[in-house]
């Protein structure tokens, strides 16, 4: 089996450019967040239990689940939040499962890293015994939805209040890349932990 480590962080914290990172050093990236958008794809068991859940409103014209439509109707509802991930949650594990099987078929000493923004909420690592976490100060995180989403901030501060804390996060994780600084900083960070990680793996 390959060695697999978790990724997770809030929005805004630079998940996904750790990620990318990652895979530029070798890692085979698994994203989660991405899958579970694969899973509510028409035709699929997905598509139908979010209907059957939420309704034709959350519809695209072309027959698709609307991400945004969805979204309006979960953030800031707990109990409808909790439908969806119920739904959504075990399909996206399953499929994750299965893609690492595959990889880890292909190549049994692979890095695998299982990208997902809600691991320290869930509990779930994606199989991993090592969950890295990618941290960044919530006024960065503001700033920085804000220059390159033009979220609103008042929307920035709904979305990071309904994901666990940077202290949650410090709490569940093995290693922490802090992400406050610049993109050379961050690369230098990356460098340093899967430096620590290869060397772990060749002892």
């Amino acid at each position: 089996m390959g060695h697999l480590i978790g990724l997770t962080g809030g929005i805004g914290a630079g998940k996904s450019t750790v990620a990318a990172m990652l895979a530029e050093r070798g890692a085979v990236v698994i994203d989660a967040d991405r899958v579970a958008h694969e899973v509510y794809q028409p035709g699929t068991e997905g598509h139908a239990k979010v209907l059957e859940r939420f309704g034709t409103d959350v519809l695209d014209t072309d027959g698709t689940i609307d991400r945004m439509k969805l979204g309006a109707v979960v953030f800031g509802h707990s109990a409808a939040l909790e439908d969806l991930n119920a739904i959504v949650h075990p399909l996206v594990r399953s499929e994750v499962a299965q893609r690492v099987a595959e990889a880890t078929g292909a190549d049994p000493g692979a890095v695998i890293v299982i990208e997902a923004a809600l691991m320290t909420e869930t509990g779930w690592t994606g199989g991993a015994g090592v969950l890295w976490a990618v941290l960044a100060e919530a006024e960065v995180v503001v700033a920085r939805l804000v220059a390159t989403r033009d979220m609103d901030p008042a929307e920035t501060q709904v979305r990071m209040a309904t994901q666990a804390s940077n202290d949650e996060r410090r709490r569940a994780a093995s290693v922490i890349i802090e992400n406050n600084g610049t993109l050379l900083d961050l690369e230098g960070t990356v460098d340093a932990a899967w430096r620590e990680l290869s060397e772990h793996l060749a002892s």
